[in-house]
């Protein structure tokens, strides 16, 4: 196995297991009897990650104590938790997505550059007014995109079905950014000359390059 393949492999893995996730997520919110196993599976993505957090900033210890802290709430709170975790999927869905659209939505306010702008002058040596015009529209674009995902997930929550709500905010999400990137793929080879025009793979691989040289640099 060549060392290229490693990346593709983790991005499989990384791809599957989100899949998965999304699954038992809508499993759990659409289907009032789902099994217990499958609502815990569900909360066990944001523990890992709040506790790796810990342990990265923190060490071992800290982390051990809010792993144990975390079981021992959970189940005392495991009957509150296992009746309202549409809630929490609900509240992971919204905070998701509002910050992101924070994030894009900033950087287009006086004396910034917008996030697509960033991201472009990663790859390219020097900027076209016509490649700024677009990249600027792209990160408006991603901007409505993710506070409009926000909106239409809080309207289907109370005005919809759970069923109707899990089905658009658990699996149609990851195909809806699929189709963004789509999208934005063949806008942009009707809006920009080849000169500069750049993939979402060749754009990743300079974001990675580019952290790589910050990392390097000595602080």
């Amino acid at each position: 196995m060549s060392g290229n393949d490693h990346p593709l492999l983790a991005g499989l893995l990384t791809g599957g297991l989100i899949v998965a996730y999304d699954g038992l997520a809508h499993y759990v919110s659409a289907v009032p009897d789902a099994a217990p196993w499958a609502a815990l599976v569900t909360l066990l993505p944001a523990v890992a990650f709040g506790l790796a957090l810990l342990f990265k900033r923190s060490g071992w210890l800290p982390a051990t104590l809010g792993g144990l802290l975390v079981v021992g709430l959970a189940l005392q709170l495991w009957p509150l938790l296992h009746d309202n975790l549409t809630w929490l999927y609900l509240a992971q869905y919204l905070s998701t997505n509002i910050a992101l659209g924070l994030y894009f939505g900033r950087s287009l306010g006086a004396g910034q550059t917008p996030v697509c702008t960033t991201f472009a002058a990663m790859s390219h040596p020097s900027l076209s007014p016509t490649l700024q015009r677009y990249t600027r529209r792209v990160t408006q674009a991603w901007t409505l995109f993710f506070f409009a995902s926000a909106a239409i997930s809080i309207l289907l929550y109370f005005l919809a079905p759970a069923a109707v709500w899990s089905l658009f905010s658990n699996i149609l999400y990851l195909p809806s950014l699929a189709l963004m990137f789509l999208v934005e793929g063949l806008m942009r080879r009707r809006a920009l000359p080849p000169e500069d025009r750049q993939g979402v793979i060749a754009s990743i691989r300079a974001y990675q390059a580019s952290t790589r040289r910050n990392s390097a640099q000595p602080r």
